[in-house]
């Protein structure tokens, strides 16, 4: 099997993986709530074989994989993002190196409890790249499943224009480097900033006037 294609098999199977999570997540809380005995183990069932199956697309074995779902029995729904764009007063987008896969991206990340989406734009361009910045406008809600991500769960990434506060760019523990690009020159990107740089400036070129929202999410 080409790379390619065990690729995209894999993303399938996270993608798989994912929804059967969820399910048992669910169904074992609402179980357990009832002390339904025989649901409960039936949806123990669902979360061992899920963890066998992500497994197979990750380093980890089942058994970590099934001991961090244990850890999150409640009512399950998508997990949220956040990222901003921010641009020099020559029209060049902030870019950060991501540590991980070393791609390039806006900055951005998980939204914690107590935050609005707006505060975690802020907060992660500060911790990745040392920019304080303070969110403008909204670009739009994303679906990673839309975008050939590789995180284990389904995110909304819910991106800002951003306007410049303070702070000098540079690398962080989460950046390897961060720089300004313009749009005909941008360095390698990660699946999801492949559509989500070139959108952030047409928003900045004010082409755009709505954010953007993925209706339905096709499956590959």
């Amino acid at each position: 099997m080409a790379k390619r294609e065990q690729y995209e098999l894999s993303e399938e199977l996270q993608d798989i993986a994912d929804e059967l999570r969820a399910i048992g997540q669910t169904g074992l809380f609402y179980a357990r709530r009832e002390d339904d005995e025989y649901c409960i183990a039936r949806y123990e069932r669902v979360l061992a074989l899920t963890a066998r199956l992500f497994a197979l697309t990750d380093t980890r074995s089942a058994e970590e994989i099934l001991a961090i779902y244990n850890g999150d029995i409640n009512y399950q729904t998508p997990k949220v993002a956040a990222f901003g764009a921010l641009f020099d007063t020559q029209g060049r987008i902030l870019l950060m190196q991501r540590a991980d896969n070393r791609h390039w991206a806006m900055p951005g990340g998980m939204v914690e409890v107590g935050e609005t989406a707006a505060q975690a734009a802020e907060r992660e361009f500060w911790e990745e790249t040392g920019v304080r910045v303070r969110a403008e406008r909204l670009i739009g809600i994303y679906d990673n499943r839309a975008y050939g991500g590789r995180a284990p769960f389904q995110t909304y990434m819910v991106g800002f224009i951003c306007s410049y506060v303070s702070g000098t760019p540079h690398p962080t523990s989460e950046a390897l480097d961060v720089g300004y690009f313009t749009e005909d020159d941008l360095p390698p990107l990660t699946p999801g900033a492949r559509d989500r740089v070139p959108q952030a400036f047409a928003w900045q070129r004010n082409e755009h006037t709505e954010p953007h929202f993925e209706r339905e999410v096709e499956p590959d």
